[in-house]
């Protein structure tokens, strides 16, 4: 992505992303003082919020939890019931959380970790590995849309286990 102002076609084309990101931000901070400068230095926080401001969004939607509880990860996902909720997965210390608004249509899950009884990764439609089932001895709740649903898995069940031992 080329930004306003700035000539990027001499530099040679990165062989990563990662190495484009560090050039564009090098290329900026040799700035001082200009209109620009706050807006070079935020860009990072527009698309991925910082783990203050998850955490803060964490606590404000699941007023329940105790005030010790701790957000470790969120992720986006889908969870299925009649129709399929988009939204996020917050992973705490002792709690798996989900939250969704749909034109509105707000739905809360929340799920203590010791509570659970299985936890299965599953496929959609029979084919897509991209699921995962999480059962207590009432409920069933079935996650999906992941974008890396065995980093996920991997993740909610460490935190499982470390709600067991305790």
């Amino acid at each position: 992505m080329v930004e306003k102002g700035s000539d990027h076609s001499s530099d040679k084309s990165p062989s990563t992303p990662e190495q484009g990101v560090q050039r564009s931000c090098s290329s900026q901070s040799g700035r001082s003082g200009g209109k620009n400068s706050k807006k070079s230095q935020s860009w990072y926080n527009v698309l991925s919020p910082t783990y203050k401001q998850r955490n803060e969004d964490f606590r404000k939607l699941f007023k329940q939890l105790p005030d010790t509880e701790r957000l470790i990860v969120d992720y986006s996902c889908a969870l299925q019931r009649d129709i399929l909720l988009q939204g996020r997965l917050y992973l705490s210390e002792n709690w798996i959380c989900f939250y969704s608004n749909i034109f509105r249509w707000e739905t809360l899950l929340t799920v203590r970790l010791k509570d659970i009884c299985s936890m299965t990764k599953e496929k959609t439609a029979r084919l897509i590995p991209n699921a995962i089932q999480v059962c207590t001895d009432s409920e069933k709740h079935f996650f999906t849309s992941f974008g890396a649903r065995d980093r996920t898995y991997m993740m909610m069940f460490r935190l499982w286990q470390n709600a067991l031992l305790e």
